[in-house]
């Protein structure tokens, strides 16, 4: 469209140009020296098809013009100028012509004719009002412009076609969220009695091995429940529809509560949790349940990769304006071409298949929570050497109000 515009303010500048010229020469007395040296300025004039026309048919033709409709008419002189031009376009390139004849407007007006063959070809015109041997004629001025409109409509239909395929995905991912959340209310509704069942039985039973097959039962019901509502969350982040909750939040006392929480799941595995925290951090404006749901996510994958009698690692420091928290286990590593896609959900990575835990959710939603606070996550690691999560997050509370849909 620049280009465009560019090209109407160079075709009404030379057409000015022209005119001024062309009245000039109609102020010479010799009627014969004065149309010659009109056609001479048309011959001889800038690459710009130019026309003259007189009771609606052409009477001359530059070589420019000739050129455009070469295949168009073997005869163009004496012609009328109207047959010459698309069909649908013919009333308003007779409307626009009109108005700038009478002076209603200076814009260059664009239309289409067909070759012989089928094939069309955009002019871009402007007229002028003159004296030809002696008589009223129309001065024509025009450019063609086939190669941008067949460019544009390859960009209309670029467009168009991404905003259909936009409009498919919205439906889809849609359909998906539909689904989940059907999926979602399938599952909780059986697992809310197994889950309050399994809580009596635990403070019941006191008599092993009942008890433990007691406990079994309500800790997986406790994950089975966490994995529903970490689908149900990821769902709802695709759609723009997981909310934050904002406070002030004291990180160093959340973090040194999941240090004290997840001891106990490390020590159950054979492992060691160190937690390596300064003496103090600032206040973080955050969802702390998210953030907690954040260091969770992160410590629990650490354990899955752990070897018996490796050691997890939790640490926290303020840098540049954030607070940055990282989770480094002693684990195999994770090959470079795997860490590409380690945050997409349903993904896991191959040495997570022997482990058969979980839909690949967890990091993807770590990922959906830690961007909603506007802060980023990523993973360091080398194939025998472990690897360290961390991710930051902003410690001055953001523009959006608490509680907003981001």
């Amino acid at each position: 469209m620049k280009d465009e515009s560019k090209s109407k303010e160079q075709l009404i500048k030379e057409l000015i140009d022209l005119r001024k010229r062309v009245i000039e020469l109609q102020d010479s007395e010799n009627q014969l020296n004065r149309d010659e040296e009109i056609l001479r300025i048309f011959r001889t004039s800038m690459p710009i098809g130019l026309f003259i026309l007189q009771d609606g048919k052409i009477k001359f033709v530059n070589d420019n013009f000739r050129e455009f409709l070469a295949d168009v008419s073997d005869e163009i002189i004496e012609s009328y100028s109207m047959r010459l031009i698309y069909s649908e376009d013919q009333q308003r390139v007779r409307e626009s012509a009109i108005k700038i004849l009478k002076g209603e407007s200076t814009t260059p007006y664009k239309y289409r004719v067909v070759n012989k063959d089928g094939r069309v070809r955009w002019l871009l015109e402007s007229v002028t009002s003159i004296q030809y041997q002696g008589k009223r004629a129309v001065l024509g001025h025009a450019m063609d412009i086939t190669e941008r409109e067949m460019a544009q409509a390859k960009l209309e239909e670029s467009y168009e076609q991404e905003r259909r395929l936009r409009q498919e995905l919205e439906v889809e991912v849609q359909r998906r969220v539909e689904f989940t959340r059907a999926l979602v209310h399938e599952l909780k509704t059986p697992l809310t009695p197994i889950m309050s069942s399994s809580d009596l039985l635990v403070s019941e039973l006191k008599e092993e091995p009942w008890r433990s097959v007691a406990q079994n039962i309500q800790r997986g019901a406790i994950n089975l429940n966490k994995r529903i509502g970490e689908l149900l969350d990821l769902a709802r982040g695709e759609i723009g529809m997981l909310r934050l909750n904002p406070k002030r939040v004291d990180l160093l006392r959340l973090l040194q509560h999941v240090g004290s929480e997840m001891s106990a799941v490390a020590m159950g595995n054979g492992q060691s949790l160190k937690v390596e925290l300064p003496p103090s951090l600032p206040m973080l404006w955050a969802d702390e349940y998210r953030v907690l749901q954040i260091v969770q996510n992160l410590v629990i994958n650490a354990t899955k990769f752990t070897p018996e009698g490796g050691t997890i690692t939790l640490r926290a420091r303020e840098q540049n304006g954030a607070l940055v928290i990282e989770v480094q286990d002693t684990g195999r590593g994770i090959p470079e071409e795997e860490q590409r896609r380690l945050f997409r959900p349903y993904y896991r990575q191959l040495s997570d298949r022997e482990h058969l835990s979980g839909l690949g959710l967890g990091l993807a939603l770590c990922k959906n929570l830690v961007q909603l606070h506007g802060g980023r996550i990523w993973v360091q690691s080398e194939e025998g050497k472990g690897a360290t999560f961390s991710f930051s997050i902003p410690i001055s509370q953001p523009a959006q109000t608490a509680g907003t849909a981001i």
